[in-house]
């Protein structure tokens, strides 16, 4: 129930007291018609006073409640595709084949043979004799740390790079690494090669008492040294 409501029942109740109450009271004498007009007006401005205290001012809304914010959206610049350009490498080989020893191949004990990997030039730069090949890791056999090339490798062009290698003693199966160096000391990626950075020689080493393998031959002749093919 309202405030208004009950505020409006009150005043009800008032004005009937206090016409019960006149009733019981003498008369009064009679007043002049100018008299009776005032009261008139007196009462019509007190009941508008009354109603504009009941009722209540008609709220403005604020245009603000209702407005939606608009939240500050970032600026979508749009950037051109960017194609990454292949620049080629001044060093880069590719393993193109086992000229000679087969991976595998059955060795006697402490015998002598030339490994020979084909590789090709795949850089801008040429090989000279400042490139060496280098031994990686694994089984060295008897073999150099290092050896220059013997001769310059142009780009685009193959070379079989040779090295005098020696089984080891006792039977098992071995490998050795090799990479290639540059002039400045840099070791060159290897395509096609292992883990695309060296290449590898592997032999099976046999007991006396057993017959070897064939030995592996080639169209090529093999020599220790880089031998350009022309």
């Amino acid at each position: 129930m309202s405030k208004t409501f009950l505020l409006r029942v009150t005043i009800f109740f008032v004005l009937v007291f206090l016409g019960l109450s006149g009733c019981n009271l003498p008369r009064a004498t009679a007043q002049p018609p100018d008299s009776i007009f005032t009261q008139a007006a007196q009462t019509v401005q007190a009941q508008l006073t009354l109603d504009s205290l009941l009722t209540p001012e008609p709220m403005t809304p604020d245009p603000s409640v209702f407005e939606t914010p608009t939240p500050d959206l970032p600026t979508a610049t749009l950037s051109p595709t960017v194609v990454p350009s292949a620049t080629p490498l001044c060093d880069l080989a590719r393993f193109v084949t086992d000229v000679t020893i087969p991976d595998g191949m059955e060795m006697l004990p402490g015998q002598t043979f030339i490994k020979t990997w084909r590789l090709r030039n795949m850089g801008t730069c040429t090989w000279t004799g400042a490139y060496q090949l280098i031994f990686d890791q694994g089984e060295i056999m008897s073999g150099p740390v290092s050896q220059p090339f013997a001769g310059d490798v142009p780009p685009g062009r193959e070379v079989d790079i040779s090295v005098a290698l020696k089984s080891p003693e006792n039977p098992g199966t071995y490998r050795g690494y090799w990479r290639i160096r540059n002039a400045a000391g840099v070791l060159m990626p290897i395509l096609n090669g292992y883990q695309g950075i060296s290449f590898f020689v592997e032999i099976r080493v046999v007991p006396p008492t057993s017959t070897p393998t064939a030995t592996f031959t080639s169209t090529e002749t093999a020599t220790p040294g880089a031998t350009p093919i022309p």
